[in-house]
């Protein structure tokens, strides 16, 4: 009888025990940046929502650089959003992190791996945002001298007009004179190549860009300066800028898969 139920006991115990731990998988989470202007719901969702459904953990939080939000905040502060996002998920039982993001929240998703480690790996979608492209100085120039004088006369929380682009679609925005120059200088924070050198250990990247997209520049732009990892990988797929998310959700999904063997 005490033999029947000691079976009985270690029965129950295997079926109780998470199906990770006796595989010795950890939780991945996986935090999802939006793009520059977007809102609910975000270019990212369906990705999300995919990623979900295979058992990930996935915060896609709103970020300063929403419709709503847009430009409340530095670039370094938004890394502090970031990190926030992280340590929910965390919480949430994740083990390993990824970060990723569309676009603006492509390079941002960069940022925050050049700045933190013990990161399971990064994921470049569309990657958008260039201050430091001829264009993108080009239209920020008159604006940046302006900021700057501002800055020499202590008055960086002044805010602001200055012109802004998404997408090849030319505006105005508003912001204060620091968080200004956070995104748009071409020697600031948000400089995608240098972000790209900047992060300190091999971690796995997956850079995926779209055929069609205006934006997307060759692996050599960025890419290959990141330090190499065995599984890096650019990706070019059949999309535009703002669908490579959707396009791409089957082989990010089975990138993501091999990072767990």
């Amino acid at each position: 009888m005490m033999k029947r139920r000691l079976i009985l006991f270690f029965i129950l115990l295997l079926l109780a025990w998470p199906l990770g731990s006796l595989a010795g998988n950890e939780q991945i989470g996986i935090v999802l940046l939006h793009g520059k202007q977007d809102r609910q719901p975000y270019q990212i969702n369906s990705l999300a929502r995919e990623l979900n459904n295979k058992g990930y953990l996935v915060s896609a939080p709103e970020m300063p650089w929403s419709r709503s939000r847009i430009y409340d905040v530095t670039y370094e502060e938004a890394m502090l959003e970031i990190d926030k996002a992280v340590e929910k998920l965390r919480k949430d039982g994740a083990q390993k992190i990824i970060v990723g993001g569309l676009s603006l929240g492509a390079n941002a998703a960069l940022g925050y791996g050049a700045r933190r480690d013990n990161l399971a790996g990064l994921i470049i979608m569309a990657p958008g945002h260039f201050p430091e492209a001829q264009k993108f100085r080009e239209m920020s120039e008159s604006d940046i001298t302006k900021a700057k004088e501002l800055v020499a006369a202590g008055k960086g929380d002044k805010w602001m007009n200055f012109n802004d682009s998404n997408m090849g679609k030319y505006f105005t925005s508003q912001a204060s004179v620091k968080v200004y120059l956070s995104y748009f200088d071409s020697n600031g924070p948000a400089v995608v190549p240098a972000n790209a050198a900047a992060i300190r250990s091999p971690i796995p990247i997956l850079w995926v860009v779209g055929s069609k997209d205006p934006l997307t520049r060759p692996s050599s732009y960025a890419f290959d300066k990141a330090p190499t990892h065995p599984k890096s990988k650019y990706l070019s797929v059949n999309a535009g800028h703002l669908d490579t998310p959707t396009v791409a959700a089957e082989q990010i999904i089975l990138w993501i898969k091999a990072l767990e063997s």
